[in-house]
């Protein structure tokens, strides 16, 4: 299952969000999402347990989106610049959220996952767009951007709660 939810958050949020992550955060190259391969590297962003913007998306998140019990494992945005594609692969917990903050990239930057029967769907890049799936089950990935414009998500790795 891939949902998708667009105009998630009020668009001013979501620009200083942008903001934040780009000129205020640390950045760490050297990602991969696939550890096993010899595969193209970017940047990640960690976010404490104490960002007010987390927090905010986290409370939103299980109030109106997963509407049930949850246990939030860790966030963090994933950073791509030009060359910077993802390898297909799966997260660990139970489903992953994806959080698109950057402008739309129009023709590149997908998130591109496979579907039961293994064919590739895109789903595209568009500032505001959260993307929600089984993390464990469907292999996925993020293709870089083609302008010198980053492309960045932030990741929530979610685990079921008691009732879910």
């Amino acid at each position: 299952m891939v949902k998708v939810i667009d105009d998630w958050l009020d668009p001013e949020f979501c620009d200083h969000l942008a903001y934040d992550i780009l000129f205020r955060m640390p950045h760490r190259y050297g990602y991969r999402s696939d550890a096993s391969a010899l595969t193209p590297r970017f940047y990640r962003a960690e976010f404490d347990d104490n960002n007010f913007h987390v927090k905010y998306m986290c409370r939103k998140l299980s109030r109106e989106v997963i509407k049930s019990d949850c246990q939030f494992v860790r966030a963090y945005a994933n950073i791509q610049f030009k060359g910077m594609d993802g390898m297909f692969h799966k997260d660990d917990g139970d489903f992953t959220v994806l959080y698109m903050v950057t402008p739309t990239l129009e023709g590149s930057g997908q998130f591109q996952y496979r579907n039961e029967k293994g064919e590739v769907v895109a789903v595209d890049f568009v500032q505001n767009r959260l993307v929600w799936f089984a993390g464990s089950s469907v292999k996925h990935r993020g293709l870089a951007p083609d302008t010198d414009l980053p492309r960045v998500t932030v990741a929530f790795k979610i685990n079921r709660g008691k009732d879910g």
